[in-house]
């Protein structure tokens, strides 16, 4: 059976007793990398996906999904089946929760390694950051933005503390070494950045002779650091936000986060996290409507929260994994037409300046410039 397919999917489902109330299937859009169904359970029970009416479901290929040219191995669902088991686990004991009253993941109810299917909790048809903030008419409230910040800013820390704390029995090879998302994660970001700089942008020759300094920097320690638990692709894409009005003020306020696709989650450096969801929240900003608590509060709450662990490297990390994001992906991924060389010249400036200043250690120009002024000031440098 074709399990790229509708009716390859509903003819394995059919073809394992515990899957048969799932009856109908919607393709839903957004991910590249796997096929992913929301999938309708016909009498839903407490004893069939803990009484669920939608459940997802995904079947990974060795390809990217909408790009078969590209390969990618299956072993990345295994790796996702363990990173949600490990946060849910986490939750059982209060003193070690990663998910907030706010910020929860997907529970998995299936997993199948052989055929690469997976069946997990739907976070329903609430959309992501980034087309939600893309979406509105004006500026969202500067209430909703810093709950949403603090919210994701306090989770990632969680994660990352867990990670600290479980070093030793979770970087393993059966557990969260991930080698597979280390070499993609690299190839994606810091491998491009001196191609980016040299080809695509025509930098002069001294900014790209940086820009490939930083770029092998950031690419070793990636590869040679395993620092902690990370999620690996924490964007504004992966990241479900649903709100609700509130009656009294008339206001928009948070109701929940949903943070999915763990299949790059990785023992790696924590600040890498935080430079991929800082940079899409730049451009955000720049791009669709202005948000500048987003970023602060997002530092807030993880400076918070991680406390003594911040080091003045995480600062340099994330600075330069921000900035290597601007300049590597920011003018190709649909912010701005891409014929536009004014802003495609913008936002490739900012992510050249956050590299520059990282790599001298400006710390002043950090604390006066950027949010980064949170993380300056949480180490008084």
């Amino acid at each position: 059976m074709d399990l790229t397919t509708e009716a390859g999917i509903l003819e394995y489902l059919q073809s394992k007793e515990e899957l048969r109330s799932i009856t109908e299937l919607k393709k839903l859009t957004g991910g590249t990398a796997n096929f992913v169904w929301r999938a309708t359970v016909a009498s839903p029970s407490p004893n069939v996906f803990d009484g669920a009416k939608t459940v997802v479901i995904k079947h990974s290929e060795e390809y990217v999904a909408n790009y078969k040219e590209m390969k990618l191995d299956t072993i990345r669902m295994e790796y996702e089946n363990r990173i949600l088991h490990i946060v849910h686990n986490a939750s059982t004991l209060p003193e070690e929760a990663i998910v907030t009253h706010k910020v929860y993941v997907p529970k998995v109810y299936f997993f199948d390694p052989v055929n690469h299917v997976t069946i997990q909790e739907d976070g329903g048809s609430a959309p992501h950051l980034k087309d939600y903030i893309s979406s509105l008419k004006e500026a969202p409230s500067k209430e909703l933005t810093t709950a949403i910040g603090s919210s994701l800013g306090e989770f990632i820390a969680r994660l990352h503390l867990y990670g600290h704390k479980h070093r030793k029995e979770l970087y393993t090879k059966d557990q969260m070494e991930n080698p597979m998302a280390l070499d993609l994660s690299r190839l994606v970001l810091y491998d491009n950045m001196p191609k980016a700089a040299k080809d695509r942008h025509k930098l002069p020759e001294e900014d790209v002779a940086l820009v490939t300094k930083a770029a092998e920097w950031g690419g070793k320690r990636l590869m040679t650091e395993p620092e902690t638990l990370a999620h690996g692709d924490f964007w504004p894409g992966n990241i479900l936000v649903k709100t609700k009005s509130n009656e009294a003020t008339g206001a928009t306020d948070l109701d929940q986060v949903y943070v999915i696709d763990w299949e790059l989650a990785r023992y790696a450096p924590a600040a890498m996290d935080l430079g991929q969801l800082l940079a899409e929240c730049n451009t955000l900003h720049m791009y669709r409507q202005p948000c500048p608590e987003l970023q602060t509060s997002i530092l807030e709450a993880y400076c918070k929260t991680y406390g003594d662990k911040l080091t003045v490297q995480d600062i340099k990390t994330a600075a330069v994994h921000l900035g290597g994001h601007l300049l590597v992906w920011a003018p190709f991924s649909g912010w701005f037409d891409k014929d536009d060389v004014e802003k495609r010249k913008e936002v490739v400036s900012l992510g050249l300046e956050y590299i520059k200043r990282a790599w001298a250690e400006d710390w002043a120009w950090f604390r006066d410039s950027t949010s980064f002024k949170v993380m300056v000031d949480h180490l008084n440098i």
